[in-house]
C-alpha cells in the first residue's frame, strides 16, 4: 500500500499548491518520513541535496527542487525510487510539478535554464538499457517539453 502511495505521487504530474516553495518541499519531506514510519517503524534519512535551488522561470528568484533519490528509509531500500528513477518534484510559481527521472541536473543555455532529466528508455522507444533525456524549460506559466501535457 505504500508503494502505491509513492507511486501515485510519482504519477501524478500536477498539484496544485498554493503554499510558499519551503512550505510545499516541507510537505512532501513529511509524508515521506511517514510512508517510511509506516513500513516497519523505519526512519527517514536526508542526503545533503534532498532540497535544493535553482532559478528554474528566470524571475530572479529560486525554485526549490525536492529529490527523493537523497531520501533514505531504514527499512525500505526501493521505497522512494525504481527502475525508471526517482521523483525529482520541482516547486515553481505556487505549483509542485513532479518528473520521474534517474538524474537531473539544470543547464544554462543562453540566459535560459534548462531541467535536463536522464529518464527511462522507454521513453525514448527503447529500453531501461537506453540512455534517454528530456529537456524541460519554464515558458510563461508552466513547464514544457516535448512530451504532451498530463
Amino acid at each position: 500500500m505504500l508503494r502505491l502511495g509513492i507511486l501515485l505521487i510519482s504519477a501524478v504530474f500536477w498539484l496544485p499548491v498554493p503554499a510558499l516553495a519551503a512550505e510545499t518541499a516541507e510537505r512532501i519531506i513529511a509524508q515521506a518520513r511517514a510512508d517510511c514510519r509506516a513500513f516497519e517503524n523505519g526512519t527517514l534519512t536526508l542526503g545533503e541535496n534532498a532540497v535544493v535551488q535553482a532559478d528554474l522561470t528566470g524571475d530572479g528568484q529560486p525554485e526549490e527542487i525536492v529529490d527523493s533519490r537523497a531520501f533514505t528509509c531504514s527499512s525500505a531500500a526501493s521505497l522512494f525510487c525504481g527502475t525508471g528513477g526517482c521523483t525529482i518534484t520541482v516547486v515553481a510559481d505556487g505549483t509542485a510539478r513532479a518528473f520521474l527521472a534517474k538524474a537531473w541536473r539544470t543547464v544554462d543555455w543562453d540566459g535560459q535554464a534548462i531541467l535536463l532529466l536522464a529518464v527511462h528508455g522507454s521513453d525514448c522507444g527503447g529500453t531501461n538499457l537506453r540512455r534517454c533525456y528530456e529537456a524541460v524549460v519554464w515558458s510563461e506559466d508552466g513547464f514544457r517539453s516535448l512530451r504532451p501535457e498530463p
